[in-house]
């Protein structure tokens, strides 16, 4: 069965852009585990719409704790709702670096 909400790990691969609506913390199993997996880590749920994504995008699951740290404050105030949020990663594994973008509007999009 396939996981309806996608994840953030999966969806960086590729640059991407979507209009963030709100958002609340969460818990998230393992890929094909159900919601009471004792390995499920806390996870920040974003409610969004896509804009420039390979997937049509609506929660996105959030597990990673550099992620979390840079969009913390904007998701506390309320100050990153009704924005649009990119990114692009370079690396793989413990190498990966994410890059984010928060923005009044969509920015430059990638062809």
């Amino acid at each position: 069965m396939d996981d309806p909400i996608s994840r953030w790990s999966r969806l960086v691969r590729s640059p991407g852009t979507v209009r963030l609506h709100g958002s609340h913390q969460t818990t998230v199993p393992a890929l094909g585990d159900g919601l009471t997996d004792p390995a499920a880590r806390p996870g920040i749920r974003l409610q969004v719409h896509p804009i420039a994504t390979s997937t049509p995008v609506y929660l996105l699951d959030v597990t990673s704790s550099a992620v979390q740290a840079m969009l913390e404050g904007f998701l506390r105030s309320g100050v990153a709702t009704g924005k649009f949020l990119s990114w692009e990663s370079r690396g793989f594994g413990a190498r990966r670096r994410d890059t984010l973008h928060i923005r009044p509007g969509p920015g430059r999009q990638k062809a």
